[in-house]
């Protein structure tokens, strides 16, 4: 038997409705800005590719749409495109770059509407130019904007059964924050391996680094850095410092700074003893994207020379990442921790291979 429907009281459905016309014009407003960065770009075998134009290098159309994630094209196969927003635009000469949208033009050829830069300033401009004659794309990054939160998870497990079991296991944590003017990173790493009943690396450590900026790519460095070693005769060290910083570029295909500090760092060892001095350090930060961001190239690390002593460190790291999808990753990495000068050296090196996950 059919039962009757409910009915439903008028005030509770004024009520629904009051809630979701804020809903609904948030969706709509989220709609039109995911398609207000739309492009299209035409194949010359006929096909219409519609998503974001993200970027071109080494002759690798990257483009995000909402069906197949990110596409990798051929941009030799590229018949024209077009955008609804300015990219940066580089051409082979790289005697000067454009801020420009991208209009649909004849085949082979795309306009420009924008305006070129060069050392004696911008000039508007609205030409067509052959696409062979491009050399790079990317979406500019504000300065100002929303808050954007990314992070990345790096896991290694090894597992060795045989006369003496071994095991080694790590995993690193890395968590950006970027709101206005602020940027914000937070890394964390736990390393441990064990053969048989012995343990013979067990550490874990932090790295909470804050920038102001101050300019378009002038910023203000803050950060703070702590390690724990229950293995190593050096078994803490902790470092903070303060000192202006360069971001020379940051973009779809990579990013790279420098940053000085000046601050103090402290070293303890497994019998209770430990040092302090005042230090200077040069921190760099490097990442560059190839083949259409399938492949990541990074470097980060920092030198370190005591002031009042002979002290001197060295930590960094060094990888290749190969992207299997948007969030999916393998990687390759080596890592240094050296730290000299003081009543013991401590001396690491870490190779790592594993599985990265992003968001």
């Amino acid at each position: 038997m059919i039962g009757r429907m409910p009915t439903t009281h008028p005030a509770f459905a004024r009520s629904v409705s009051r809630g979701l016309v804020p809903i609904l014009l948030l969706a709509c407003l989220a709609w039109c800005g995911a398609t207000a960065r739309a492009g299209v770009v035409w194949m010359e075998n006929g096909d219409r590719i519609t998503g974001n134009i993200l970027s071109l290098d080494n002759g690798i159309l990257l483009v995000n749409t909402p069906y197949g994630g990110d596409l990798r094209l051929q941009f030799a196969q590229v018949k024209t495109l077009e955008s609804d927003t300015g990219l940066v635009i580089h051409d082979q000469s790289m005697v000067s770059d454009y801020y420009a949208k991208l209009v649909r033009a004849d085949q082979g050829s795309v306009g420009l509407d924008g305006v070129q830069r060069s050392p004696a300033g911008e000039t508007p401009v609205r030409t067509d130019v052959p696409l062979a004659s491009l050399d790079s794309m990317t979406v500019p990054r504000p300065l100002w904007g929303d808050a954007a939160l990314n992070g990345k998870l790096d896991l290694s497990l090894n597992r060795k059964t045989a006369s003496i079991d071994t095991q080694d296991y790590a995993a690193a944590l890395q968590l950006g924050l970027r709101s206005g003017l602020w940027r914000n990173t937070l890394d964390a790493a736990y390393h441990r391996s064990k053969e048989g009943p012995n343990v013979n690396t067990d550490n874990y450590g932090g790295d909470y680094t804050l920038d102001r900026f101050l300019t378009e790519k002038a910023f203000w460095q803050a950060r703070l850095r702590y390690k724990r070693d229950a293995i190593e005769d050096v078994s803490r060290q902790s470092a903070y410092g303060t000192g202006p910083g360069y971001q020379f570029w940051d973009d779809e295909l990579g990013a790279f700074s420098l940053s000085a500090l000046l601050g103090r760092i402290d070293v303890g060892y497994s019998d209770g003893f430990s040092e302090s001095s005042y230090a200077a350090s040069l921190r760099w930060d490097y990442t560059r994207y190839l083949s259409g961001k399938q492949f990541e190239l990074y470097t980060n690390g920092e030198l370190i020379r005591a002031i009042d002593g002979a002290g001197y460190g060295i930590i960094g790291e060094l990888g290749l990442r190969y992207h299997i999808n948007d969030w999916l990753s393998l990687y390759v990495s080596y890592a240094r921790d050296q730290v000299s000068g003081g009543r013991q050296t401590a001396n690491e090196s870490t190779y790592g291979t594993g599985v990265g996950l992003a968001w």
